[in-house]
């Protein structure tokens, strides 16, 4: 059943060294050896002989090397170079004798790959301190409070009509059945990604609906920050450095996944990998993380001979903003990059003084909400999940997950299959990313105009209408607003028959709908993407963010209603 929470709800578990990832911190030792123990294995199942090895220790070096040539980042160690200068002697000083046979015991080979491990283990791991959660958690609502423009609470309105942040950011989903279920499974969640305010939303949320911290990795570049460090570093958050890209260092940050979810504590990432350019909903997600889901839980059911076994739950969400900061930076990325040479640049928007100034106090005195959408429970096959927990089939038929690891009544890992199954967990989640969208006003008026005004000039390219003249791509206003109505009754039919979520302002009068998305549509940018021009047309001055917005109502098929 559907909720929406406009207040912090209580701890599911009020005892915070009772948390999993609490637990991980305390026993850190013994986390970390489990994780180095695990990529042994997995090095050992795929590599047998000494020569494969001393090869593969030789691309991780050369791929380290590369990197070395790089611009450093302050998060660095300073003692990279010395560190891969012995490594490299190693490998120099190792005898071809060395490389004969199978792998032994001994190998100096081995030994070069503990170190390596060691060393990557070391920079990744992250901490957790309740006093800094606590801390932490007390300043966050102030601060998500302040990018709102809204009151923490009903008595700190500083005037009549300003907004508690309950009203602003609300949050809707299978709250009671989250918090029940989360008590004894392990969850994930995995939001869509379009600003980098999702990050800092995303903890606010967690602690909002009263589930405990999570691990999640963030950048090493930002551990270069040392405030942002301090407390990340303390939060649960472990380091990710993409610019490594080595076969040792990946199967490391997949083993840290996998190995905290088999210990219980819930997770985060951003399944789309980074913010959304185009600003439409992921379509394609990265694999790597959601796999880890499916090792964790198959590892769970085999070491549990009865039905007990702790579950991992997936839990989609969906994040509705009415604008994006960083809209239109990401657009021209977009653009750039799938327009190739058929892209022209323009001049940056904030070229005055007078637009920065705008920009800035449309940030402070925006009246705009935040739609939460919290996706229905999936299993890590991608099966929904039913009120006592079980995964229950696209018929609503339950299914035994232990089932999916099993092949006549035993266990056997088969990885083939199980990226199968990381495919069918990826469509599920994308399918709720869609039915669990929420339409705001400004998403709709957005996806009217922008069709509307490309259907002036139907021949031309995407690339080609961006270049044309605002006063050729004029809409009147009655044409706008019969299309508006029109598309309005299709979406409340897709949502009728569960394919979206819809704002309450797209019940409005179409007039009242109308307004209310110009209001609020890119108050944040220097350049109106959307508005009634002096002669009552509708016009955009920036038809590269009109097509931005317009995409988060795109893939409902419903261009022709236009």
């Amino acid at each position: 059943m559907q909720e929406i929470i406009r207040t912090t709800l209580s701890p599911i578990i009020p005892d915070i060294t009772e948390w999993p990832i609490y637990k991980l911190s305390h026993d850190k030792e013994a986390f970390l050896a489990e994780i180095k123990e695990l990529t042994i294995q997995k090095i050992r199942s795929k590599i047998q002989t000494e020569k494969e090895l001393n090869d593969m220790l030789g691309k991780v070096l050369y791929s380290e090397r590369v990197r070395l040539t790089q611009k450093a980042w302050k998060a660095d160690p300073s003692d990279e170079r010395e560190f891969w200068s012995s490594i490299k002697n190693e490998l120099l000083n190792i005898e071809t004798i060395d490389l004969q046979g199978d792998i032994s015991v001994d190998s100096p080979n081995l030994k070069i790959v503990h170190q390596i491990i060691d060393r990557y283990l070391a920079e990744i791991v992250g901490n957790f301190k309740p006093a800094m959660y606590n801390f932490a958690r007390k300043t966050i609502n102030v601060l998500v409070s302040k990018i709102l423009n809204a009151s923490p609470i009903n008595k700190f309105r500083f005037w009549k009509t300003q907004k508690t942040i309950g009203e602003k950011l609300i949050i809707s989903g299978e709250i009671e059945k989250i918090r029940r279920l989360g008590k004894e499974a392990t969850i994930v969640l995995v939001p869509t990604h379009f600003s980098n305010l999702d990050s800092i939303i995303m903890g606010y949320i967690i602690d909002r609906i009263g589930l405990p911290a999570v691990t999640y990795g963030a950048g090493l570049n930002l551990f270069s920050i040392k405030l942002l460090s301090y407390f990340m570093s303390n939060l649960g958050a472990f380091k990710v450095d993409r610019r490594k890209k080595n076969s040792i260092y990946l199967e490391l940050i997949k083993n840290y996944s996998t190995v905290s979810l088999q210990r219980g504590a819930n997770g985060l990432f951003f399944p789309g990998g980074t913010r959304s350019r185009s600003g439409n909903l992921e379509k394609n997600l990265k694999l790597g993380l959601l796999g880890t889901t499916i090792e964790a839980q198959r590892n769970l059911i085999e070491r549990q001979s009865d039905r007990t076994f702790r579950k991992i739950y997936i839990l989609p969400v969906v994040l509705n903003y009415h604008f994006v900061l960083e809209a239109s930076g990401l657009i021209e990325d977009y653009l750039k990059s799938t327009g190739k040479d058929k892209y022209i640049r323009e001049n940056d928007s904030f070229s005055t003084s007078y637009k920065i100034i705008k920009f800035i106090a449309n940030f402070l005195f925006a009246n705009s909400e935040m739609v939460i959408s919290l996706g229905p429970l999936l299993d890590v096959i991608g099966n929904n999940i039913d009120e006592d927990g079980s995964s229950v089939d696209h018929l609503g038929r339950k299914v035994e997950l232990k089932e999916y690891f099993t092949f006549n009544g035993s266990f056997k890992t088969n990885i083939q299959r199980e990226n199968e199954y990381t495919r069918m967990l990826e469509k599920s989640i994308i399918e709720k990313f869609h039915s669990h969208n929420t339409l705001l006003s400004t998403d709709l008026i957005a996806y009217v105009g922008f069709v509307k005004m490309k259907n002036i000039f139907p021949h031309l390219d995407l690339y080609a209408f961006l270049r044309l003249p605002e006063e050729d791509t004029e809409i009147p206003y009655d044409e706008f607003e019969k299309a508006v109505e029109k598309i309005k009754e299709k979406f409340i039919e897709l949502n009728k028959n569960g394919k979206i979520l819809l704002s309450e302002e797209i019940k409005l009068p179409t007039k009242q709908l109308i307004e209310h998305g110009l209001a609020n549509m890119g108050v944040y940018h220097s350049k109106s993407v959307l508005k009634i021009s002096e002669n009552g047309n509708m016009i955009s001055e920036d038809k590269k963010l009109l097509f931005y917005y317009h995409n988060r109502g795109d893939g409902y098929q419903l261009e022709k209603y236009v």
